[in-house]
């Protein structure tokens, strides 16, 4: 008898540490609001408010408010404001920590942004405040297609 109490104890205790090392390994629990995809586009954003997601897709206008309070540029995916899938929104004091203006660094660009996505005006949009939760994307390579007169 003492021999299966003292088996089912070191099983209890084992699977109290395995327990254990799993929240310090993951401390959040499973049900927490932060969903990450692999990327969404900006229509997708919509269906994933209140979480922090990366969003996907081609600049396609931008703008700096100079004169607004918070002087915030915008950069508006898929389509020109006001039509936009998503906008990105970076505070104005944000916009020292980059480089060179993101409203000429992104225009054109396909861009992938990472944050809380919320939608304030009915459109989803992300606030960055560190040019490291923006990446642009680099065109994929396609190779060209083997010249005939060169296989001759």
């Amino acid at each position: 008898m003492e021999g299966h109490r003292r088996k089912r104890f070191h099983q209890l205790l084992l699977g109290l540490l395995v327990g254990l090392a799993g929240h310090v390994l993951n401390p959040w629990p499973a049900s927490a609001a932060v969903n990450v995809a692999k990327t969404l586009t900006g229509e997708d954003a919509l269906q994933h408010l209140q979480e922090t997601n990366t969003i996907c897709g081609a600049v396609a206008s931008t703008k700096y408010v100079e004169s607004a309070k918070d002087k915030p540029t915008y950069l508006n995916f898929d389509h020109p404001y006001p039509n936009q899938t998503c906008a990105v929104v970076i505070p104005g004091s944000a916009r020292p920590k980059f480089k060179d203006p993101p409203e000429t660094t992104f225009m054109g660009k396909n861009i992938c942004v990472t944050g809380f996505i919320t939608a304030p005006h009915g459109k989803p949009q992300v606030t960055v405040t560190d040019p490291s939760q923006i990446t642009i994307q680099e065109p994929v390579a396609v190779p060209k297609p083997a010249d005939a007169d060169s296989a001759k």
